[in-house]
This record gives C-alpha cells, sequence and structure tokens, in this order.
C-alpha cells in the first residue's frame, strides 16, 4: 500500500474516485483559547497493489503533543477489489469535521493507521495570534 495523497484542508469531496482538494493547510492561527474551527477535512488517496486486494480497515486519530486523543477515533473498512488496470487499485478517503475545539495552542497531528498499523502522520499548529 502506498500513500498518494494524505492533507488536511477547507474542503474535498470525492467524486467517482476523482478527488478534489481546496485550500490545504497545517496551521491555524487563533486569537484565544479554547477555539473551535469552523470546517476542515482530511483526504487520503491510498494506492493498493495486486497482493493486497480485499477487506482492509483504516483508522484516523487526532492527537495532541501528549498523544492524548482530542476526538473520538474514526475508523472504518476499505474493500479493493482486483486492479482495473491488473497493477494497482487506488481508493480515496474523505473525512469531514465541524467544529473542531482545541484547547490550547501547540502541536497537534492527525495519524493515519490501516490494518492496525502506523501509515503516516500530518502536523497542525495551532499558534497564539498576537
Amino acid at each position: 500500500m502506498e500513500i498518494e495523497i494524505f492533507t488536511l484542508s477547507d474542503f474535498a469531496q470525492d467524486n467517482h474516485s476523482k478527488l478534489t482538494i481546496v485550500g490545504t493547510f497545517d496551521s491555524i492561527q487563533a486569537k484565544q483559547f479554547p477555539v473551535a474551527h469552523p470546517a476542515c477535512t482530511i483526504s487520503s488517496r491510498l494506492r493498493f497493489g495486486l497482493k493486497e486486494v480485499g477487506a482492509h480497515d483504516f483508522k484516523l486519530r487526532l492527537i495532541d503533543e501528549a498523544g492524548k486523543e482530542i476526538i473520538q477515533p474514526i475508523e472504518g473498512n476499505i474493500n479493493i477489489g482486483a486492479p482495473p488496470n491488473g497493477q494497482f487499485s487506488s481508493i480515496n478517503i474523505v473525512v469531514n469535521f465541524n467544529q473542531l475545539k482545541f484547547d490550547k495552542a501547540g502541536r497537534y497531528s492527525f495519524e493515519l493507521y490501516i490494518d492496525g498499523d502506523w501509515k503516516s502522520g500530518l502536523p497542525l499548529f495551532l499558534n497564539q495570534a498576537g
């Protein structure tokens, strides 16, 4: 399995296997804390080889600097069919968030797990605006 895309953005959608992503970012400025970010999306495009056909589990976590979960992990299943080109299959995962609450400034991370194994991390910095 290869990760082609794993990003945080203002908006994303999967439209018939075409992934549209708008406004990728990795930091948020806030005048005061706690703060709630109105809306954002985590998007990933994963590529699976012929030997990886079948069912796979995924989990997405959002954690703070201490490793504490900020939200309940997002979990799901994906079923990878036989590659239409005989070599690989691609799948998009799009997760929308509304009103994500952050108690303090600092580094947060989105973590992607496939079949229980950590595959990638994505930092998000919450900064105190002056």
